[in-house]
């Protein structure tokens, strides 16, 4: 827990340190990285191995045990992971999923900078 609270603050000193552009998207992922592998062959972690999550069907990942709330927003509202419905989902995990029908997310860090968000989804994309 400790080691998960250092890299939030770690990250959120990197997020406030100026102006952000897509090159950093790398850079903060890496406070992803505590609880998500970047590697499609990786087991998951936390949460479910995020290479090419870009177009993926929520909840998709084989092998991966989804929150009762994920799985019910996935079923109601058949999300497919767009650049849009990430950027969203990030802003506030648990909100999103509500909005969609389902319930509390496994995951409660939220990364409330637009430009950090779109930086992050960017190198997504090279996953």
């Amino acid at each position: 827990m400790i080691k998960v609270a250092a890299l939030a603050f770690a990250s959120g000193m990197l997020l406030f340190a100026g102006p952000v552009s897509s090159a950093d998207g790398e850079a903060i992922f890496k406070a992803c990285q505590s609880c998500h592998t970047v590697s499609p062959s990786d087991p998951p972690k936390f949460g479910p191995p995020l290479s090419g999550v870009v177009g993926r069907p929520c909840g998709s990942v084989q092998g991966y045990a989804y929150s009762d709330g994920y799985k019910a927003a996935c079923e109601k509202s058949a999300i497919t992971w767009t650049e849009e419905e990430i950027h969203a989902y990030l802003d506030n995990p648990t909100k999103y999923l509500k909005s969609k029908g389902g319930g509390r997310s496994k995951m409660s860090f939220m990364l409330k900078g637009e430009a950090e968000r779109n930086a992050v989804i960017e190198y997504l994309h090279k996953l």
